[in-house]
Formats: structure tokens, sequence, C-alpha cells
């Protein structure tokens, strides 16, 4: 018989488990239930998709009066490891007639190399308003725009 098997049963470590035995943080040893672990990222399920979606009027509603009219841009996670430029998003939204671009800034994160913010500046607030409305893939991916 094993110096564990308590009752001769050959048990062993399983009359161990069973005894009582809280060990030093109180908790049962490593018996804990999956369910009381925090979660792994894995098990936290999808993450939802990037896409388009259309501006409620409440967003519609925080476009100012008078200038400056800047919008925040959020692209797609594949096209914020890209190099994006800031005359390409300038471009990409300006079309002379209902929407009219003055600049557009592009903020880098230089530690993960990514893009961590787009900031563009329209001539007026239907630039602003037709951009927002604006259902337009940025390389292949989708692309959203917001006040800022």
């Amino acid at each position: 018989p094993s110096r564990f098997d308590t009752d001769g049963d050959g048990g062993g470590m399983s009359d161990w488990r069973n005894s009582g035995y809280e060990g030093e943080a109180g908790r049962g040893g490593d018996d804990r239930r999956r369910d009381d672990r925090p979660p792994r990222r894995d098990d936290r399920g999808p993450r939802a998709p990037f896409v388009w979606e259309e501006p409620t009027q409440e967003a519609l509603d925080k476009i100012p009066k008078e200038a400056p009219f800047t919008g925040y841009v959020t692209v797609h996670p594949q096209v914020a490891g890209e190099d994006v430029q800031e005359r390409d998003i300038a471009q990409h939204y300006h079309d002379g007639e209902g929407i009219k671009v003055i600049s557009a800034r592009v903020v880098y994160d230089r530690e993960q190399q990514r893009v961590k913010m787009i900031f563009i500046d329209f001539e007026d607030a239907e630039s602003l308003r037709n951009a927002m409305c604006m259902d337009l893939e940025f390389r292949g991916r989708p692309i959203k725009i917001a006040v800022a």
C-alpha cells in the first residue's frame, strides 16, 4: 500500500483530495471548477465584426454648427497595421462636391507600428455629415467616421 492510502482501499491521492484538506489558500487545492476560474482571452467569445453602420440620428445631431468640423476615423484593424498616409485618407473622402476635406492627420503608435487615430477636418458641416453617411471601403475594408 502507498503511504497516501490512508484507508487501505488503494485510493491513494483520491483519498487525500477527499480528506477536506484545503491547502494554503483555502481553495481546496486545484479542484476549482472551470466556471470558478477567470476567463481566458479565447473564452470571451467572438469579437464583434468590424462593419460600417448607418449613423444614428443622435450621432448626426452631434455635428457642430460652427467650425471646426472634425471627424474621428476608425479603420479596420488590418488596415491599421498598414502604412496609411494623410493624403490617402483625404483623397478617400474628398470628392470636391458633397465632401470637401481641408486636412487629415494620422497619429501612429510607434511601439506597435500601427495607426492609433485619424482626424479629418472638413470645410463645412454638410461635408462631415456626408462623410459619416458614406459607405465606401478603404483598401478593401470598412471605415467609420464620427464627430471628434
